[in-house]
């Protein structure tokens, strides 16, 4: 990933509206609505930007969440509270300009990363996230995530546990 800045902050004055993904759901979320949200501190906006232009080549958002402890597996609602902590992974696109450069994994490599780290400040159970269709499904099974057996929205999660034990 030459020529690529580490991940910072979303700022007002990156370039949002030329950032294309291939999915004009998450190109319109980000347009309209990234700034507001990081800004308000709904959720935070990480971005990888080209060193030499600036341009965004990805963006990742993390915020809290909650599970209803009925939607995890059996083995894991024991002891657990109702609901469950998490850390949501909202958002995460390359742009097709950068798509196949490791973008997505290192954003994904930032976002578990930071989600253990602060875990270890605030309790914190599993990434929870709800994928699209079924390849970014598969994405997110590289880095540990399973379904949520009892979910009707079919989200995903890794817990803590598991990410610490492989090394996040």
């Amino acid at each position: 990933m030459a020529g690529i800045k580490p991940p910072r902050p979303l700022a007002a004055s990156d370039d949002r509206e030329s950032f294309d993904c291939g999915r004009e759901s998450m190109n319109l979320w980000f347009r309209r609505h990234g700034w507001h949200n990081h800004q308000s501190g709904v959720s935070r906006i990480s971005v990888l930007c080209d060193a030499a232009t600036g341009v965004i080549a990805g963006y990742v958002s993390l915020s809290a969440a909650q599970i209803e402890r009925a939607h995890l597996a059996k083995a894991q609602q024991r002891n657990q509270p109702d609901p469950v902590p998490a850390l949501l992974l909202g958002q995460l696109a390359v742009d097709k300009r950068y798509q196949g450069q490791g973008i997505a994994r290192s954003l994904m490599f930032f976002a578990l990363s930071t989600t253990l780290r602060l875990s270890k400040e605030i309790g914190c159970f599993c990434v929870l996230t709800h994928p699209l269709d079924d390849s970014i499904r598969d994405f997110y099974r590289h880095f540990g995530f399973e379904n949520l057996p009892f979910d009707p929205n079919s989200s995903m999660v890794v817990r803590m546990r598991d990410l610490e034990r492989n090394g996040f």
